[in-house]
C-alpha cells in the first residue's frame, strides 16, 4: 500500500475520532458508554457481570437486547437507574443477584426501573447438597449474615423478577430468595412501586415481593418496607415475609395507596413474622385501585386511612381490620369513594280513587226474618289495596252494633226488628297507594231505608 494512501486513512480516522465527544467510547458492538450513560443500541451479551459503579442511567433504545449472563451489579452507595423500551435480561452468576448485591457480604445499592422490558433472575449457589438463593432484583448470598440494604423503585416498564432456589427435580435442599428483595437469610429492603407492570416470584419458601427464606439473622436488623403507590402487581407467592421461618420478631411496614394487585397472599409470612399494613388512596388512584390477595399474620397495627369495601358488596360496608383474616380466604378489596347512592326521591301523585254512594231500601219484615246484604258503594280508579272500615260517629247509634262491612265494601244487616225510617251508616274507604301514589282515605255515609 502506498504510503500516502495509509497517510490518507490515518488523517480520516483521527478526523472521526475527533469529532467524537470526548466522554464517549464503545464498549463493544451496540453499547456506547457516554459519561453516566450506557446506552444499549443493538443486541449485546455480556459474559461477565456488568459493574456499575458511581450513578449510571442505563437506556435501553427500542428494538435492542441486553443479554448480561452474570446479571448486573449495584452494591452499597452505587446506583443504577434503567429507562428505554429495548429489552434486558440480567440473571445473576453463583451467589449474585439478577441485578443488586454481588455476594452476601455486601449491601444493595439503588436501583430505579423508569422503563424497558427487564427480566431479572437470581442466582444460585450449591453448598454441600443445599441450594442458596439471590433475588431476582435486591441481595444476594448463601448465608444468614445481612440484610439486603439498598432501595429499588419502579416507575415503569415490565419487569419480571424471579428469585433463585427455584425447586427442580434434582435432590438440594432448596433455601429460595425473593423475586424482589431479599436473599436466602435476609429479610426485605426497601421497595417502592408506583408504575409499570411488576410480575414476581420467589425462590422456595420465600415471598415473591419481600423476604428470602428464613431470614433469622437479619431480623435483628429491622429493615424492610414494600410501598405500592400504582401500576400493575402480580406476586406469585407472597408479598411481605418468608413462608417458612421468617425472623424472630420480624416485622414488615407495607403501605398501599394506589395499583392493581394480585398476589397468593400478603403478610408477615410464617413463625413470627408480623405485618403492619396501611391502606390509602388518592383521587387519581381510586378508579384503578384493586386488591386480590389473602391476608395472614397481620399485627395490631392495620390502619384504614381512607375506607375500601369488598368488590360487589351492593351495600358498600367499610372494611375492618377484622374482616381481612375473618374468612381465612381471599379477598378483593376497591375504595369506598363515595358513599352509598342515595335512591332518587319519587314525586309521588294523589290517588285516583273515586267512591259513589247510592241510597238502598229494605223492607222491614224481610230483615224481622233473616239478615240482607246490600251493595251500596261503588269504588273505581283506586291505586293499592283497599279497605273498608264502619265509622261509629255518623253512623245510626241504634244499628251500628247490628252492622258488618264485608272485605269487599258489602254492608250486612243483621236480622231483628226494626223501626220503619231511613237509617245512616258512614263507612271509612282506604285505598293504600303505592311506591308511585300516596294513600287515600274518602269517608261515604250510605243511607238505607227501611220500609
Amino acid at each position: 500500500m502506498k504510503k500516502s494512501r495509509v497517510l490518507a486513512i490515518v488523517i480520516t480516522l483521527a478526523m472521526v475520532f475527533g469529532m467524537m465527544p470526548m466522554n464517549l467510547s464503545v464498549v463493544s458492538a451496540g453499547m456506547v458508554e457516554d459519561g453516566d450513560k450506557i446506552i444499549i443500541t443493538g443486541e449485546v451479551t455480556l459474559d461477565e457481570r456488568l459493574e456499575i459503579e458511581g450513578d449510571k442511567t442505563l437506556v435501553l433504545e427500542k428494538d435492542c437486547l441486553l443479554n448480561a449472563t452474570k446479571g448486573i451489579g449495584v452494591n452499597k452507595e452505587q446506583k443504577l437507574t434503567i429507562e428505554g423500551e429495548g429489552k434486558l435480561v440480567a440473571t445473576g452468576g453463583t451467589g449474585q443477584a439478577g441485578i443488586g448485591a454481588d455476594n452476601y457480604d455486601v449491601r444493595c445499592g439503588t436501583v430505579i426501573i423508569n422503563g424497558g422490558d427487564i427480566t431479572a433472575i437470581g442466582g444460585e449457589e450449591i453448598q454441600s447438597g443445599e441450594c442458596y438463593g439471590s433475588s431476582g432484583i435486591g441481595g444476594a448470598g448463601s448465608h444468614y449474615i445481612l440484610s439486603p440494604g439498598g432501595v429499588i423503585i419502579i416507575n415503569g416498564g415490565k419487569v419480571n423478577a424471579q428469585g433463585g432456589g427455584m425447586v427442580r427435580e434434582e435432590q438440594l435442599d432448596y433455601k429460595g430468595a425473593a423475586g424482589i428483595g431479599g436473599a436466602n437469610g435476609q429479610m426485605c429492603c426497601e421497595v417502592v412501586i408506583n408504575g409499570g407492570y411488576v410480575e414476581a416470584e420467589g425462590g422456595s419458601c420465600s415471598a415473591a415481593i419481600g423476604s428470602g427464606n428464613c431470614p433469622w439473622a437479619a431480623s435483628r436488623f429491622r429493615q424492610g418496607s414494600i410501598d405500592i403507590t400504582g401500576g400493575t402487581i402480580v406476586a406469585h407467592g407472597n408479598i411481605g415475609g418468608a413462608t417458612w421461618h421468617s425472623g424472630e420478631d420480624e416485622s414488615f411496614n407495607i403501605s398501599i395507596s394506589g395499583g392493581n394487585i394480585t398476589a397468593d397472599q400478603m403478610g408477615g409470612g410464617q413463625g413470627n413474622s408480623v405485618a403492619n399494613i396501611t391502606f390509602d388512596w388518592t383521587k387519581e388512584s381510586a378508579s384503578s385501585t384493586r386488591i386480590d390477595t389473602r391476608f395472614t399474620n397481620l399485627s395490631d397495627q392495620i390502619v384504614f386511612k381512607k375506607a375500601y369495601y369488598r368488590e360487589g358488596d351492593t351495600e358498600r360496608t367499610a372494611l375492618t381490620p377484622e374482616d381481612l383474616t375473618k374468612d381465612d380466604t381471599s379477598i378483593v378489596m376497591i375504595p369506598l369513594v363515595t358513599d352509598p347512592p342515595k335512591p332518587t326521591p319519587v314525586v309521588k301523585k294523589a290517588n285516583t280513587i273515586k267512591v259513589t254512594a247510592k241510597k238502598k231500601k229494605i223492607k222491614a219484615k224481610k230483615l224481622k226474618k233473616k239478615s240482607r246484604k246490600v251493595k251500596a258503594l261503588k269504588v273505581k280508579n283506586a291505586v293499592g289495596k283497599v279497605t273498608f272500615k264502619k265509622v261509629k260517629k255518623g253512623t245510626t247509634k241504634k244499628i251500628y252494633k247490628k252492622v258488618k262491612i264485608t272485605k269487599k265494601g258489602i254492608i250486612k244487616l243483621k236480622k231483628g226488628k226494626y223501626k220503619k225510617k231511613t237509617y245512616k251508616i258512614k263507612i271509612k274507604i282506604r285505598a293504600s297507594g303505592n311506591t308511585n301514589y300516596y294513600s287515600k282515605v274518602i269517608k261515604k255515609t250510605v243511607k238505607i231505608k227501611v220500609k
